[in-house]
């Protein structure tokens, strides 16, 4: 989960009388709390620090008490509760399902779909892993992950599916066979869109940014490359570099400014350290002579489908 979110104390008005509650609407107008939805409110500052995603995870939080069973939160909502990565913006309704509903519907709060039938892991090898059992939100019911990505990956584009289920199998939480598994017994639509989602899932990308590349290498028709590939001499330092297109000759980096500015990431370093550590490991992969080029793309770059497919072809990487 999103812990700073999961972790924000929500105020509600059903729990104060009418004097308070008059003095929490006060404290709206006067820009000291939001409105999280009607009725729920948190304080203004902590709500600016959070991110889209942890902000969206508030949202179902605060719906999660008026969501009774049957239903369930699900799809990118029960994303945001997995703490699963999201590229480009959360939705703006908390994603149900019911099987009482034979159709979608929307509501100024929700969007409730159909709950078709998920995969039953129960007599399978992994039935006692935590990732195919339905967790819990504020007292809501929470599909499992594997249920979650499957289904996120049968509505969303692969932009947004595949940072998710690289995630997932790079931190082992679920193996390809269950999201497989998932996939073949579970009735939902757009299997063909699930289908080539799970299929495209890698537990070698160690970042959004990674997996977001993979998913422009294929739009943009490249090559297979090779995902962290080693660089060794007997006796000499290593580097494992993001994606390596051999036939090529070509190394392509996703850079951040993380590795550079982070103090995580940073640790006892500095960013001038950092820099010149990275040079020097560049400096050893353009020593061997079957690298020809090194590409290096920027976030900004991943957003741009263009840029990327002008940078490859400047290196000699076929595209589309």
């Amino acid at each position: 989960m999103a812990t700073r979110a999961i972790d924000v104390p929500l105020i509600r008005t059903a729990a104060h009388d009418s004097a308070e509650r008059r003095r929490l609407q006060r404290d709206v107008h006067r820009g000291l709390l939001a409105v999280v939805r009607p009725g729920v409110f948190v304080e203004q500052a902590v709500l600016a620090a959070l991110r889209p995603e942890e902000a969206h995870l508030l949202l179902v939080r605060a719906t999660a008490p008026r969501v009774r069973p049957p239903a369930r939160i699900s799809h990118l909502s029960a994303a945001a509760v997995h703490g699963l990565p999201y590229i480009g913006d959360p939705p703006s309704r908390v994603d149900l399902v019911d099987p009482r509903r034979g159709k979608t519907e929307t509501t100024a709060m929700t969007r409730v779909r159909p709950d078709q039938s998920g995969a039953d892991h129960l007599h399978e090898r992994w039935a006692a892993v935590p990732s195919v059992q339905d967790v819990g939100c504020d007292g809501a019911g929470v599909t499992s992950l594997v249920r979650t990505l499957v289904d996120v990956a049968a509505v969303a584009p692969l932009t947004t599916s595949l940072p998710m289920l690289d995630a997932a199998l790079h931190a082992r939480a679920v193996w390809p066979e269950m999201l497989e598994f998932e996939l073949a017994r579970g009735l939902r639509e757009q299997t063909a869109r699930a289908s080539l989602a799970v299929r495209a899932g890698s537990a070698l990308s160690g970042s959004p940014a990674e997996s977001m590349c993979r998913v422009r290498f294929r739009q943009l028709g490249t090559p297979e490359p090779v995902q962290q590939h080693e660089f060794r001499r007997p006796g000499e330092q290593t580097a494992v570099v993001d994606f390596w297109f051999p036939v090529q000759g070509v190394v392509v980096e996703v850079d951040g400014r993380g590795k550079y500015e982070d103090p995580d990431l940073l640790g006892a370093s500095t960013t001038a350290n950092a820099y010149w550590r990275e040079k020097r490991r560049e400096d050893f992969v353009r020593s061997f002579p079957e690298v020809r080029f090194v590409v290096r793309l920027s976030w900004s770059d991943l957003m741009h489908p263009e840029r990327v497919r002008q940078a490859l072809r400047r290196a000699g990487v076929p595209c589309r």
